[in-house]
């Protein structure tokens, strides 16, 4: 069965597509760590209001849970919760892990383009030299 495309699906796909053609994909990550957050504490607020009277106890929760810090001073209990939790642990530590890498990459690759940079300068320095010499023979 073909996949069935929609506007939004369009418009996210090429929001992603140009954040890592243009290396601006930390805005993004971010982004959807923050959204991550707050649909994770409306739901868990909404699946276990025992547990989260209040959506800023929930909010507090998801915060600290995909950030894997993780107080203990809110837990689930119910089985709803539970669930919510552990899908929010696994996106937490992946989320980290890809930001992680982001960063590391974004380092990397400033460092490669100055260095390669400095390589270009001294290639062009060196043919505008053989160039000098070239017209200098001919001149002869």
């Amino acid at each position: 069965m073909p996949e069935s495309r929609t506007p939004f699906k369009d418009f996210v796909e090429r929001r992603i597509t140009r954040a890592f053609e243009t290396g601006r994909i930390l805005p993004l990550i971010i982004t959807s760590v923050v959204v991550l957050v707050i649909a994770s504490g409306v739901l868990m607020w909404i699946v276990d209001r025992k547990d989260f009277p209040t959506i800023g106890v929930a909010l507090w929760w998801a915060a600290q849970t995909v950030t894997t810090v993780g107080y203990g001073d809110v837990t689930p209990v119910q089985p709803a919760g539970r669930v919510v939790a552990t899908g929010l642990m696994i996106v937490g530590f992946a989320s980290l892990s890809l930001l992680t890498g982001v960063i590391a990459s974004l380092l990397v690759n400033r460092r490669t383009s100055a260095q390669a940079r400095s390589t270009v300068d001294r290639v062009e320095e060196r043919l505008v030299e053989i160039e000098r010499l070239l017209r200098s023979r001919e001149a002869s």
